[in-house]
């Protein structure tokens, strides 16, 4: 009895290498010389221009913060009500003391009601001035409370930024003054805020 079962013909192409065929190989595009320096060149450019970007972008934010000083606790504090009065500041004379310049020309010399910062020849002195200047800026508010002025003569009033952030509260929020503690409608919530910032060391007055 014959056998009718056959072997499949050979595939017409097969992908086996062989002695006599091997696998083909797609050719590879090699660009130019020219075209390969210049796109070497533009890498190069990319790559300095990334860096120089990250540097303008770190040297923009160090200017900034070296100008505007520390960014200031807004939600410490109390806030300034709608009847504070708005002044220019004429000149930061010590870290609790302005010389400023009402809507109607007069100049005035304020004390900060509700903080008692270094003296002149102290430790902290200048840190203190410094950031009354920081946070005083060119305009401030002002309230008044159940003292309006010193034994000195000066005018007693809480001060608050432009924006209605408390200057008294921010100064003993970082360690810059202390709580003035006799009188006073925020007496209590400064007092606490000079504790806390001793008792965290905050600030050139705690931090040893």
């Amino acid at each position: 009895m014959s056998d009718d079962r056959r072997e499949p013909p050979p595939p017409l192409r097969s992908d086996r290498r062989t002695r006599t065929r091997p696998r083909r190989r797609r050719p590879t595009f090699r660009p130019p010389p020219s075209l390969r320096r210049r796109r070497a060149a533009l890498n190069r450019w990319t790559l300095i221009l990334g860096v120089l970007v990250g540097a303008s972008a770190i040297l923009a934010a160090l200017l900034a913060r070296n100008e505007d000083g520390a960014p200031i606790p807004a939600d410490v504090g109390p806030t300034a009500p709608a009847g504070a009065a708005a002044v220019d500041v004429v000149e930061v004379i010590d870290g609790d003391t302005l010389r400023v310049e009402a809507a109607d020309g007069s100049q005035l010399t304020v004390r900060l009601y509700g903080v008692d910062t270094p003296e002149r020849g102290e430790a902290c002195y200048s840190e203190a001035r410094s950031r009354l200047r920081e946070l005083a800026g060119d305009s401030i508010l002002l309230l008044p409370d159940e003292r309006l002025q010193d034994p000195g003569g000066r005018e007693l009033r809480y001060v608050f930024t432009e924006e209605g952030v408390s200057v008294d509260a921010a100064l003993l929020h970082e360690g810059l003054a202390i709580a003035w503690r006799r009188d006073g409608a925020f007496v209590d919530e400064f007092v606490a805020l000079e504790d806390a910032a001793a008792a965290a060391e905050t600030g050139c007055l705690w931090a040893g």
